[in-house]
C-alpha cells in the first residue's frame, strides 16, 4: 500500500531522477505510478491531493501571487500540485516559511502548467484498461488564514522579505502595488 513514506519516496525519487526538469518529472512519475497496482495507484491519487490540502492557504497563495502572478482557483490547485512535485522538505518549508517559495523561482515557467493532473488516472487506465472514480481535491472551499493586502507595499515587503527583492531584481514581473497600465 502506498502511504506517507512511499509517497514521498515516488515523488522525491521522480524529481532526482529528472532533476529540475519539471516536466520530466511528471513523466518519471507516471512511469513510476505504473508499476503500482491499482489499489495503490487510487491511494497515490489520495495523498496527492491531501498534500495539495496542506498547501491551501492564504500565505501560500499570496506568497504564489508574488511570484507567479494573480491565480484564479484552478491555478492555484496547479501551483501546489507543482510545489508537491518539488517534495516534502520544500513542500514542508514553504509550509513554514511561504516566503521561501522564493526558492522555486528558477522553475516558475513550470508553475502554471499542469503537468501532474490525470497522472493517476492514466496509469490505472494503462493498468486495468478503466479510469477509476474522480473525487478531486477534497480539502476546503477557502483557503486558510487571511489575505495580504499584496497592493500595500510596505506590509508585503514586510511579510515576503524574500519574494520582494526577488521582485526587485526582477522588473518585469509585475507588482500587485503598481496600479497596471491602461
Amino acid at each position: 500500500m502506498v502511504e506517507q513514506t512511499v509517497f514521498w519516496r515516488i515523488v522525491e525519487g521522480a524529481r532526482t531522477e529528472a532533476g529540475s526538469d519539471t516536466e520530466r518529472v511528471a513523466q518519471v512519475l507516471l512511469r513510476r505510478l505504473r508499476a503500482l497496482t491499482p489499489h495503490e495507484i487510487q491511494r497515490f491519487e489520495k495523498l496527492w491531493f491531501q498534500e495539495q490540502d496542506e498547501l491551501y492557504s492564504w500565505p501560500i497563495r499570496d506568497a504564489a501571487t508574488l511570484l507567479l502572478g494573480p491565480f484564479n482557483d484552478d491555478d492555484f490547485r496547479t501551483a501546489q500540485a507543482w510545489i508537491v512535485s518539488h517534495g516534502r522538505r520544500v513542500m514542508r518549508r514553504i509550509q513554514t516559511d511561504p516566503d521561501s517559495l522564493v526558492e522555486l523561482a528558477p522553475d516558475r515557467h513550470n508553475a502554471r502548467i499542469d503537468w501532474f493532473c490525470g497522472l493517476p488516472i492514466e496509469a490505472h487506465i494503462a493498468a486495468t484498461g478503466v479510469p477509476f472514480a474522480i473525487n478531486g481535491p477534497s480539502g476546503l472551499d477557502t483557503p486558510l488564514g487571511n489575505p495580504t493586502d499584496l497592493t500595500d507595499e510596505a506590509l508585503t515587503r514586510q511579510r515576503f522579505p524574500n519574494l520582494t527583492a526577488y521582485l526587485d531584481a526582477n522588473p518585469w514581473i509585475e507588482r500587485p502595488w503598481v496600479p497596471a497600465a491602461r
